[in-house]
């Protein structure tokens, strides 16, 4: 399936993403290795789903998707950092990611740390920026529903409790459910609706959005534990069998693929069930929503 609508977002976040490294350069000079750093994982690659989903939130509600590239643009940022510390020793230990070195084995363990670091917090810088035609109120309130996303009852809680059970031979569905909806599903989820929340939109535009991005979430780790059996390292860009190899608990280690594959295709019609009467965004998530059972990576 072809994702053609969505070059115009990828567009849009990759000119913005290069503006912020080139003002960052400009501020200071004595950070270069980082600031490479920052800009290598930036760049590395992606379809940039988390801020394409925050900017179509806000799209949804009325806004245009100039007001909040930027906005959007320090999602990547945060989403970034955390594939730079995912892949770390300590964490997968991976050695590529998108079909490039990751950045602990390019520039280091402790630079890689850093380069994680300069990302998170210059993220939440572009979160607090300056929006045309948002109020102050609707602003802090999607801020801080990404600052949760990310946090220990967001995002950190899910690769903790990933970390938890990558030694345990205890399958337990409730623990898997948490570890996807929280490490993948709630930057997601929180992507969305502050988008939506930027623009001021109804309570029952955001249930809606965030019910979608719910699903979304869980069909698209469902689909990461198939991929990571079944792709190949030339289209997935990072090593197969991964998940097998630090044991992790996996859909696919509870239910076999057949009934993986199964539970991924009823996620992706609650998403398009969810969204279904949202006009021409509307049917954008949910062509993305189908890309996730076709995609090779």
């Amino acid at each position: 399936m072809s994702l053609e609508f969505l070059k115009e977002y990828e567009v849009i976040i990759n000119e913005n993403i290069e503006k912020n490294i080139d003002k960052i350069r400009r501020l200071d000079q004595s950070q270069s290795s980082i600031i490479d750093g920052m800009e290598y994982a930036l760049l590395a690659g992606g379809k940039r789903i988390r801020p394409f989903l925050c900017i179509l939130g806000a799209l949804i509600g009325g806004l245009e998707k100039e007001q909040v590239s930027n906005f959007a643009s320090g999602i990547e940022f945060i989403h970034t950092y955390s594939l730079v510390h995912d892949d770390l020793p300590g964490m997968d230990d991976d050695n590529l990611r998108r079909g490039k070195t990751t950045c602990h084995i390019k520039y280091g363990v402790g630079e890689a740390i850093l380069i994680g670091d300069a990302l998170l917090t210059h993220g939440i810088s572009l979160l607090l920026g300056h929006i045309d035609g948002v109020s102050l109120e609707n602003q802090v309130k999607a801020v801080k529903i990404m600052l949760d996303s990310i946090g220990l009852l967001g995002m950190i809680g899910g690769q903790a409790a990933d970390l938890d059970q990558e030694k345990s031979t205890i399958d337990k569905l409730e623990t898997l459910e948490y570890i996807h909806t929280h490490k993948t599903g709630k930057l997601l989820e929180g992507a969305l609706l502050s988008g939506a929340t930027l623009a001021n939109s109804s309570d029952k535009i955001k249930n809606d959005l965030l019910a979608y991005a719910k699903s979304f979430g869980l069909a698209y780790q469902i689909t990461d534990d198939i991929l990571d059996i079944t792709s190949s390292l030339e289209e997935l860009g990072k090593p197969i069998g991964s998940d097998l190899k630090n044991e992790k608990l996996t859909y696919l280690k509870i239910f076999g693929i057949s009934k993986a594959k199964e539970m991924a295709q009823m996620e992706v019609e609650k998403c398009k069930n969810n969204i279904s009467n949202y006009g021409k965004y509307g049917n954008q998530l949910i062509k993305l929503a189908d890309y996730l059972i076709e995609r090779r990576k």
